[in-house]
């Protein structure tokens, strides 16, 4: 019988979890990304944690910028993890920005070259979901960044209970949930805080699109390059 590919990834993970794993004290509060006009925006300062938050844009909007100078602001003996589901992120740039790779856990699901799944493998989309709840869930991490490569069209099966599961999976683990969405795509997290980011000649502008209105704010210095 051939394995359940979903039974697999889990598996993976939670070996791997298991080898990593620290498991702290209930963490609260709220996770500033060091970028004064993103973190200004936001409520009581930063990103909370137990909880999911969406950086929302297009392509070299910031939210890969944003997402590693949040990283590298946690603690020194904090992990994180990286469910990279289009294979984009790049460790050397990451590693640029500040970003201790000793503690990053980076998740891709298995894709050819095309970015389509190999023979008998479910859709990398589906393996990324399933590794985004696992590692949201397990405690061990003080942030999981989330890049999904979801469907670009038609409605997403399930996507309410998807949905769910990963708000549910952030406030047991604790650990700040960063999930990176394009522009209409195919599942909208309940987030507790949403940012909407564009780049504007290099530089990331940021506004906060719930829990009311503020103005957009534009990022200057300090890694706050579009990315």
């Amino acid at each position: 019988m051939t394995p359940d590919p979903h039974h697999l990834v889990l598996a993976q993970l939670r070996e791997e979890i298991r080898r990593l794993e620290h498991r702290p004290g209930r963490r609260d509060g709220i996770v500033a990304c060091g970028l004064a006009a993103v973190d200004e925006i936001l409520p009581a300062g930063g990103f909370p944690r137990g909880a999911l938050s969406e950086l929302a844009g297009g392509p070299a909007s910031g939210k890969t910028a944003v997402a590693l100078s949040l990283l590298r602001h946690l603690g020194p003996d904090d992990l994180f993890a990286w469910v990279d589901g289009r294979g984009e992120l790049y460790p050397p740039a990451a590693a640029a920005r500040g970003v201790d790779l000793g503690r990053l856990l980076v998740v891709r699901p298995p894709m050819t070259a095309s970015g389509s799944p190999p023979p008998g493998a479910e859709a990398p989309w589906r393996s990324a979901l399933w590794a985004s709840e696992a590692l949201l869930a397990s405690g061990a991490f003080a942030a999981v960044v989330m890049d999904v490569p979801l469907p670009l069209t038609g409605a997403l099966a399930g996507a309410d209970a998807v949905a769910r599961r990963l708000q549910a999976a952030a406030e047991r683990g604790g650990a700040v949930g960063l999930w990176l969405a394009r522009p209409h795509g195919a599942l909208r997290i309940p987030a507790a805080v949403r940012v909407e980011l564009s780049a504007e000649a290099g530089r990331i502008s940021a506004r906060r699109t719930s829990g009311g209105t503020a103005p957009r704010a534009r990022v200057g210095g300090g890694g706050g390059d579009a990315a």
